[in-house]
């Protein structure tokens, strides 16, 4: 009974080892063939059309960054610019020959929206319901790939719009929130505050100004267009030292910071604890109190430490 107990286990053991090693030498449906020729390193320029909507276009700079140029001229984000490099590569999931079928079927007569990389244009149509992939066309050639992220491809380019603020790279001549201006010494090496505080030191402006150059959105979102004026509009003014000046109007506080760039039409959602650090300066921290050591004995005075020698302010 034994011997046969162990047996069938042996047996169970061999036939766990043969199924494992079949199915680890099972080879893998081969892949589609990329939807265009192009690579990704090779394209220098995006243009997304969409009916009834200004072009948005894309271009890469000398130094490898990319910008929006059209309609607005900014810094692009780097993810959300992915999602449209990464088309000129997509697996094409399925072919179609154009003859088979009705275009308008397929959403693509007309098509829903066009991206172009470099030359090379791609019409997009809708999504076949099975695996919800889209049926795109190139050069004649119909196909289907994996959905690409809506929030690049639609007709709002604010997604689009890098997540920082300010420029990066750029050099800080002044920033003026409501009631505060903060500047550049003459020397260059500090920063003053107006009105000044005498609890705000060098440390406590060179935060102020590091929280504003590493500034970050949450998302972005278009500016509402049927939006009205604000009357008494608070607004942020940063002036950076080639002499240009970025304004903000500060929307909402809560349950996030909100900035719009009007001249972009695009706010910047912030986190909520951004309010603190980006308009207003940062409390100072109190110095440690002082220990005291309790007398030895009733004839004895309780000694005191001597105090700290205060470290030297950090440069900007």
């Amino acid at each position: 009974m034994k011997q046969m107990r162990l047996n069938l286990i042996l047996m169970a053991i061999v036939l766990a080892l043969a199924g494992a090693l079949y199915f680890g030498q099972k080879k893998e449906p081969p892949k589609g063939q990329p939807l265009t020729a192009l690579t990704v390193s090779n394209i220098s320029k995006i243009t997304l059309h969409h009916p009834n909507a200004a072009d948005i276009v894309l271009e890469k700079r000398k130094e490898g960054q990319w910008a929006l140029t059209a309609p607005v001229q900014v810094a692009a984000d780097p993810y959300e610019l992915s999602s449209l490099l990464n088309v000129a590569t997509a697996e094409t999931k399925s072919a179609i020959d154009p003859k088979d079928v009705k275009l308008a079927d397929l959403g693509l007569d007309p098509p829903a929206f066009s991206l172009t990389l470099n030359d090379t244009k791609i019409d997009f149509g809708g999504t076949e319901p099975l695996n919800y992939h889209r049926y795109v066309e190139t050069g004649g050639k119909i196909g289907q790939i994996d959905d690409p992220p809506a929030s690049a491809l639609d007709a709002d380019y604010s997604d689009l719009v890098a997540k920082y603020v300010l420029p990066q790279g750029a050099q800080i001549a002044s920033i003026t929130v409501p009631g505060l201006k903060v500047s550049r010494s003459a020397d260059g090496k500090s920063w003053t505050a107006d009105p000044s505080d005498p609890k705000a030191g060098s440390d406590e402006l060179q935060k102020f100004v590091d929280a504003w150059i590493g500034a970050r959105a949450l998302w972005n979102a278009a500016s509402p267009a049927d939006a009205k004026p604000v009357p008494n509009q608070q607004t942020v003014q940063v002036a950076l030292q080639d002499g240009s000046t970025l304004s903000f109007n500060i929307v909402g506080r809560d349950p996030q910071l909100v900035l719009e760039r009007a001249d972009l039409k695009v706010q910047y959602d912030l986190a909520k604890t951004d309010v603190d650090k980006l308009l207003k300066l940062p409390e100072s921290t109190p110095p440690p109190a002082t220990e005291q050591k309790a007398p030895a004995g009733p004839d004895k005075k309780a000694e005191t430490p001597p105090p700290a020698t205060a470290a030297a302010p950090s440069k900007p």
